[in-house]
């Protein structure tokens, strides 16, 4: 797989988590997320894997919309390190938020399966 095609295939893995998050596709999502995923939000607050999904499927965190606005796929070694900037509404204990961030997300092949690890938000102030 040439470097092209490797990042392409991280913006389709990013593509398919989005999708699962805007459906509450909880099962795809614990599917790939590593057992040792950290999830740090843009408030700085931070969940473990069970803690995010947990938000997921008790409604706490429902996604309404994820709009990609910029998008940077970096590939070291077995690493995707995805960089930009997104906007979500997203609504938190039933409270409608509508967040602009950077963001950091990275996926990791361990084996021969890809594992999401990580994903790091930082607001953009308007």
């Amino acid at each position: 797989m040439d470097l092209t095609e490797a990042k392409l295939d991280a913006l389709k893995r990013e593509e398919l988590r989005y999708a699962a998050m805007l459906a509450g596709d909880v099962a795809y999502l614990s599917e790939v997320f590593a057992d040792d995923s950290i999830y740090t939000h843009s408030t700085g607050s931070a969940d473990d894997k069970q803690g995010y999904l947990s938000a997921l499927l008790s409604g706490a965190v429902i996604y309404r919309s994820i709009d990609r606005i910029e998008e940077t796929v970096n590939m070291v070694d077995d690493a995707a390190i995805i960089s930009g900037r997104i906007r979500l509404t997203v609504d938190v204990r039933r409270t409608r938020r509508t967040l602009e961030s950077r963001f950091l997300s990275v996926w990791v092949k361990r084996g021969f399966r890809w594992q999401y690890v990580a994903w790091q938000s930082t607001p953009i102030k308007s």
